[in-house]
């Protein structure tokens, strides 16, 4: 049984994935089920995705351990990625007035914004978001609604969100690999006004500032309107280089020492406080505590600069006067909202209050400081909720059957253009009730080489016909060892730089790899859009 009630959310990040999954309860709040956290490894660099298979494992271990936790298949969710591929563009454009009392009506409102829409970026990237800044008339000053006023030209100004095509292919990728489709693709930044501001900073002005693990995101609110956002190429993971470089401390001690012990400001530890700690060797040693923060208030320093500069390069070092509000894995040592106020100059508060969810998931939450997870909560909740199967299920939890997911070459992605940013992959890895009552083509009696109609969905849809291999066949044994962007067979049928040779006759018709060519052909036959 379909049930779309619930609201998932999974934050591509460069050290972890984290997948959570909420609900809406009877007063309209979030209530979080579960959340799981999985590494990504050197899948994810700087937010650029640099093996999509490996990043597919990792999200399809969060999914699985998430189904084994609350008993339902998990089927699509909402995506939040960062990184240089993403970034705003801020855009001008304008229409002349042409009624006899030279007013502003819908029709040149209409024209204004149909031009708006029309816009493509050169390049191939993709803007997945169109955010009216303000208007003017006759480059006057600046109104919120124009509609009624005089003047000879119309002037708009929008900010673009953009998206490389690259990442969200790779995005699509690795979520098809995971076996989940995706709902919608969403930029990280632009999450985190809804989750941390209160009405009054939103208003008058303020920058939020997360800080992640190789990234620092930005994000600018005035007016009620996202005006800026970046992401630096910087983060918490140059303080845990560092510690492990000069104090030769084990890189899997170093996360929990640096909270625990850890601060923004050395001259507010002890000078004379000495905690013992593992080395890269095994060893254990004395260290000064004092030694952790002053390598940690070196880093900060120059992640608080970075800020600083985007801050006067955007031009809003002036314009946010409620001043800066830090979230992130990372924005939680002590002291570090005063470190950031004494080099900002401006006033800085923790974000530890996250709207919309209620006082149970607010506590359950707090060993996830997870701005992101929650935005994505609340940008699904106001869309589309995601798709759960609840029902009784032919196999194990996380699939009804145990069929192993696509190769790199074997990936179709169908991302409808009118649809949630990304699109929705064209897979079905939930088992609808009109999915369960034909059988797939290779499963009936007598027709082996069936073609399924295109529009028939079952529940193996999306893997080759099972044959029979000669005892001495060719196996293909590299199926799991294909990186990003991989040749090993599938493009069109062809066979690219593989070792099958073109079988004979079995005896019982076509051999069997003619079999997987015909069955690939008639895929490509079937759908018309793949990575």
């Amino acid at each position: 049984m379909e049930n779309k009630e619930y609201v998932i959310g999974i934050d591509i990040g460069s050290s972890n994935v984290v997948m959570a999954v909420g609900k809406r309860n009877e007063n309209n709040e979030l209530t979080v089920l579960g959340v799981d956290v999985q590494e990504v490894g050197d899948s994810v660099k700087d937010g650029e995705i640099t093996n999509y298979i490996e990043l597919g494992k990792a999200i399809k271990r969060a999914k699985i351990a998430l189904e084994t936790e609350l008993g339902f298949q998990l089927n699509s969710a909402y995506v939040g990625v960062s990184g240089r591929s993403v970034y705003c563009v801020r855009y001008e454009d304008y229409v002349d007035i042409n009624t006899k009392m030279s007013c502003v009506t819908d029709a040149e409102m209409r024209e204004l914004n149909s031009r708006i829409e029309m816009v493509v970026p050169a390049g191939g990237d993709k803007i997945i978001q169109r955010i009216p800044l303000r208007y003017s008339v006759d480059n006057n000053q600046d109104v919120q609604n124009p509609l009624g006023a005089f003047g000879r030209k119309l002037k708009a100004t929008y900010l673009f969100v953009m998206i490389g095509c690259h990442l969200e292919d790779l995005v699509n990728r690795a979520m098809y690999y995971a076996q989940i489709k995706v709902s919608g693709l969403c930029i990280n930044p632009t999450l985190l006004p809804d989750v941390l501001l209160n009405s009054y900073e939103k208003e008058e002005g303020v920058a939020i500032v997360d800080i992640g693990s190789d990234l620092t995101d930005i994000a600018i609110v005035r007016e009620n309107k996202l005006w800026h956002f970046a992401s630096l190429p910087i983060g918490a993971s140059s303080i845990n280089n560092d510690l492990h470089e000069f104090l030769k401390i084990s890189k899997k001690e170093i996360n929990s020492l640096k909270h625990k012990y850890g601060s923004a400001i050395a001259e507010m530890v002890p000078d004379n406080t000495s905690i013992s700690v593992k080395t890269a060797g095994h060893a254990k040693k004395q260290i000064l505590q004092r030694n952790i923060a002053e390598i940690a208030e070196e880093r900060l320093k120059d992640i608080a600069q970075f800020v600083l500069r985007e801050l006067k390069t955007a031009k809003f070092s002036t314009k946010v006067p409620c001043g800066v509000v830090l979230t992130g894995g990372s924005a939680y040592l002590d002291n570090i909202d005063k470190l950031f106020a004494r080099e900002l100059n401006m006033e800085v508060r923790l974000g530890d209050m996250l709207n919309g969810l209620e006082d149970d998931s607010q506590q359950s939450i707090s060993a996830y400081p997870q701005s992101v997870v929650i935005g994505l909560f609340l940008y699904g909740a106001n869309h589309d909720a995601c798709e759960v199967y609840t029902g009784p299920t032919n196999g194990p939890v996380n699939g009804p059957t145990n069929n192993p997911v696509y190769g790199p070459t074997e990936t179709p992605v169908n991302n409808p253009a009118n649809g949630p940013v990304g699109g929705s992959t064209n897979i079905q890895p939930g088992v609808p009730e009109e999915q369960k009552k034909e059988k797939p083509a290779h499963q009936k009696e007598n027709t082996p080489n069936e073609v399924k109609t295109p529009g028939t969905k079952t529940q193996e849809e999306g893997l080759p016909p099972k044959v029979e291999e000669p005892e001495d066949g060719p196996k293909n044994e590299d199926d799991d060892d294909v990186s990003n962007g991989g040749n090993n067979g599938g493009n069109n049928g062809s066979n690219n730089g593989g070792n099958f040779e073109e079988d004979e006759e079995d005896g019982k018709g076509k051999g069997w790899w003619t079999k997987i060519r015909d069955w690939i052909d008639n895929r490509f036959e079937q759908k018309n859009d793949y990575i």
